[in-house]
């Protein structure tokens, strides 16, 4: 039989009390730190959904100005981009089903995507520039269509 407990830190007692007095942050930097040496140097390609530690720290103070605020109500997607009045004609907007794309923003030959909370309509989007931000306002799709799938086994 293969002796798992002396292959592995995780049973053992000084793994787990230095793992319980570490603080948040700590833990963070060592978790980060096992990544990098299991999957490489840039493993944030890989995982796009990281957490908001690792993306605000990553991205420096460049995050306020290009992260929007998303938000949705019962008919509607709304998103808001912090822009400068300068930058408003400059800035191209398209969109799917599922995701805003931005091109020229927050720099000039920049694209962004953002993945939308639900679907929306192809026609009917609508976008003004209000108070310094650029404010997109989608229609949501209300398809209730239900599909029944068989299950083999």
């Amino acid at each position: 039989m293969f002796p798992w407990n002396k292959q592995f830190p995780f049973d053992q007692k000084g793994f787990t009390q230095h793992i319980n007095k570490m603080n948040p942050k700590e833990v963070e930097n060592y978790i980060q730190s096992v990544m990098k040496n299991v999957f490489g140097e840039d493993f944030t390609q890989s995982f796009p959904f990281q957490g908001e530690l690792t993306q605000n720290e990553k991205r420096g103070n460049t995050a306020k100005k290009s992260s929007p605020e998303i938000f949705e109500t019962n008919d509607f997607v709304y998103v808001k981009l912090p822009v400068s009045k300068d930058d408003v004609g400059k800035i191209k907007i398209q969109h799917t089903n599922h995701q805003l794309i931005v091109h020229n923003y927050p720099n000039q030959s920049d694209q962004n995507k953002y993945l939308l909370p639900s679907p929306v309509k192809r026609k009917g989007a609508k976008a003004r520039f209000i108070e310094g931000c650029l404010e997109i306002q989608f229609i949501r799709l209300h398809d209730h269509s239900i599909s029944e799938v068989d299950i083999s086994y």
